[in-house]
């Protein structure tokens, strides 16, 4: 399993939320967010997917709905395990 964090700039109508929906059905979403972006909204959202390919198949999806699909990983950063915001080592 892997962690997405994706981001979709779309309209804010039924027909958009219900092929944000049907792209979604079925995925594993961790947690969502809907804000207000002018005319429209954003959606973050983190998704735990089973593999890359996963990845591969719902981007076409979210691409339908809006040409704005931002996507990072949501991984911790082996690098980065175990140091805080300012940079200082956490001991276990």
């Amino acid at each position: 399993m892997s962690l997405w964090r994706i981001r979709v700039a779309m309209a804010d109508d039924w027909r958009s939320q219900e092929q944000l929906a049907h792209a979604l059905a079925g995925k594993r979403v961790c947690s969502s967010l809907t804000s207000p972006r002018g005319t429209g909204i954003s959606v973050d959202m983190i998704i735990d997917l089973a593999d890359a390919n996963s990845l591969g198949t719902l981007l076409p999806e979210l691409h339908a709905i809006s040409r704005q699909v931002l996507v990072s990983s949501a991984e911790p950063s082996p690098s980065r395990a175990g140091v805080t915001a300012t940079g200082e080592r956490v001991r276990a």
